[in-house]
């Protein structure tokens, strides 16, 4: 994939872009240079028209980019190393994406060349989901973020952890960033997912609620956690004080708020550990985990104590340090895909 835009028949535009050289994102498609550290100045060599200055019109580029963004194009960019040129000055081929702020946003997220095949999370919910799926079965990946900036909700990570996808909003310069395919197969799948994207309505985002499980004793933190949730854009964050009314079933309830919520956080605690509610819901929780394989339980560490066996393979969000709070709210919201 160099560079391709399709149209749907609902006449949206989908654009990929995939720059990982500068043959690439001048011509489409590799070529015999690709590879080669001098390349711009190899491609000037087999012809004099190949100049990067006058075969590529980066302001017109950029300028057909924001207005293909403005007017509801599905815009997927792939992770590409930014390979330093020094010709007539030091060229980067993140000029390729012809977006300076997702190229900035690239070189500020501490880019990774790691290669894999294993994939830790990955949202099932994702329309990318499928594509991941192939690249762990065919070429595996080769790029990702040990450190995405702000303006970012991951998608898919490495068993270490480092994103290998997300949905990008940085301004009005909206879409996604992906690690790039490395098979056919791959490249098939991406193709298909990314045609299947439909632009998402603000109103109708991706989000299944939030159940918080938790004991009586850690209510003031709970309350805080799920004001700064509702607050923060996420729509559904059922709390038993704020759902169950006089003359209702508890266990009624309770049942009903898990059953609609897409995540059930447990909030870790002394107390909650041992608290018969808490094994109860939690109990329910990992059930449908096992059963559906998606992610459903998320630890949510407010006091240090024992964990439960089953959680201590999971990554948990860690509470206990006041001063960290809002880091940690941010990477919650990333997992519930607020931006």
């Amino acid at each position: 994939v160099a560079s391709v835009t399709v149209r749907s028949s609902g006449g949206s535009s989908t654009i990929i872009i995939s720059p990982q050289s500068y043959t690439h994102f001048l011509f489409g498609q590799p070529g015999e240079f690709s590879d080669d550290p001098h390349e711009l100045g190899q491609l000037k060599r087999q012809n004099g028209n190949y100049d990067l200055d006058s075969a590529f019109d980066q302001a017109d580029r950029q300028k057909e980019m924001a207005a293909a963004i403005a007017a509801g194009a599905n815009v997927i960019w792939c992770l590409s190393e930014a390979k330093r040129i020094n010709f007539f000055g030091f060229r980067k081929t993140h000029l390729g994406y012809v977006a300076p702020k997702v190229a900035k946003f690239v070189d500020h997220s501490d880019l990774m060349v790691k290669k894999g095949r294993r994939m830790g999370v990955v949202d099932p919910d994702s329309p990318f989901a499928r594509y991941f799926d192939v690249v762990s079965n065919t070429g595996g990946w080769t790029l990702c973020l040990s450190d995405p900036a702000d303006g970012y909700a991951s998608i898919a990570e490495t068993p270490e952890g480092y994103s290998l996808g997300g949905k990008l909003s940085l301004g009005t310069t909206s879409g996604w960033l992906i690690a790039p395919p490395t098979s056919p197969a791959a490249i098939n799948q991406l193709v298909r997912d990314s045609i299947a994207l439909e632009k998402a309505d603000s109103k109708k985002d991706k989000y299944h609620g939030i159940f918080l499980s938790h004991t009586g004793v850690d209510k003031p933190f709970v309350r805080r956690l799920r004001d700064d949730l509702l607050a923060h854009g996420v729509q559904r964050v059922w709390l038993d004080e704020a759902e169950i009314e006089i003359g209702d079933s508890l266990i009624a309830k309770i049942e009903e708020g898990i059953k609609v919520s897409r995540y059930i956080a447990v909030v870790l605690s002394q107390k909650s550990i041992g608290a018969p509610w808490v094994k109860k819901e939690l109990d329910v929780a990992m059930n449908r985990e096992i059963a559906s394989g998606e992610v459903v339980v998320l630890p949510l560490l407010y006091e240090q104590c024992e964990l439960p066996e089953f959680l201590k393979g999971k990554l948990y969000a860690d509470f206990s340090k006041e001063e960290e709070y809002e880091d940690v709210l941010g990477k919650l919201l990333r997992r519930l895909r607020i931006v």
